[in-house]
């Protein structure tokens, strides 16, 4: 019910937005400011190669190793076709501050989810779903540096395939299906494009970034922080690097490319690996973008339920900008 009434919430906030987008922004004056409420343009930047972070993508993966597989031989010289993963998201800034002198600059409170749904290949049968969200305090004190502080949940489902039928994977038990974890996580993020201090807008392609997550017990607002299974792993770490490139053509679009490392303690720092590439339909510079690209993944499943597992794939991937 929580979940229903969530989205509800970020339905109708997403309408809001929508048509504020459409009719312009709608800006409040303070005194040397001017607030806008619930728009879709973030200041903290969304992470192409983030293999958890907000988007709204369609993933096709071709599976090349998994210590978890279910009814199929991988691993044993078997065909596996992979899995099918839709990651439905949203962003939205609700509350944005921006001086009058440059609106460009500020600070805001930033919202964001993605729920996706895991399927395997061939029958659509879900095997996962998970949710993922994050409330924020965000702001870009200049053009080149933009910084976040979160609070950022995990939690994870297990599909109807892992209640019934027969299971022919490399363990006949897999104990991680009655653990159901969550993650409640405080994040400090820094993202930088350290080209723009060339004075050239064309040549102001590249962004970097770094994450230092952490885990409190106790409450707030938002209600009880947990930490399941692993009490004990209260640390995690990311990093990046991206390139987009508008082609000098009118009407051709453009190409990007995308890295992501991570490390969690409650996977021994052990990193995983993520790789992004692809084209970028014709659009305005600077706007929201379509794109079409390969994704290439290697570490902790991207199941949260089995979190302590790993995969291997490669996928091809529709996705549009949140």
């Amino acid at each position: 019910m929580k979940k229903i009434i969530l989205l509800f919430a970020i339905s109708l906030s997403l309408f809001s937005a929508l048509a504020q987008e459409k009719n312009g922004n709608f800006s409040i004056p303070v005194m040397n400011w001017n607030m806008q409420v619930c728009g879709l343009d973030n200041f903290y930047p969304t992470y192409l190669a983030d293999p958890l972070g907000p988007r709204f993508e369609v993933s096709a993966q071709k599976t090349l190793y998994s210590d978890l597989e279910f009814d199929d031989n991988v691993n044993n010289d078997g065909t596996y076709t992979g899995k099918l993963v839709i990651y439905p998201g949203v962003r939205i800034s609700l509350f944005k501050f921006t001086p009058k002198s440059n609106p460009n600059l500020g600070v805001e409170v930033d919202l964001g989810l993605v729920t996706p749904a895991f399927m395997r290949g061939g029958n659509h049968d879900l095997i996962g779903y998970d949710g993922i969200y994050y409330f924020a305090i965000a702001g870009k004190p200049t053009e080149w540096l933009a910084l976040r502080f979160a609070k950022h949940h995990v939690c994870t489902h297990i599909g109807d395939e892992y209640n019934s039928g027969n299971v022919h994977s490399p363990i006949d038990y897999d104990p991680n299906t009655t653990l159901f974890p969550v993650r409640d996580d405080f994040i400090v993020s820094a993202a930088v494009r350290p080209l723009w201090f060339l004075k050239n807008p064309d040549l102001d392609i590249l962004m970097v970034y770094g994450e230092f997550g952490f885990f409190v017990p106790g409450s707030d607002f938002m209600g009880s922080r947990q930490n399941k299974p692993h009490a004990d792993a209260w640390f995690n770490f990311q990093g990046g690097a991206e390139l987009e490139y508008y082609l000098p053509w009118k009407y051709t679009g453009g190409v990007y490319a995308a890295g992501n490392i991570s490390a969690y303690q409650l996977n021994a720092y052990s990193p995983n690996l993520s790789l992004q590439a692809g084209y970028i339909f014709p659009q305005e510079h600077g706007k929201r973008r379509l794109r079409i690209g390969v994704n290439y993944y290697n570490g902790r499943s991207l199941i949260n339920q089995f979190y302590n597992r790993k995969e291997k794939f490669i996928a091809f991937t529709v996705a549009m900008d949140v």
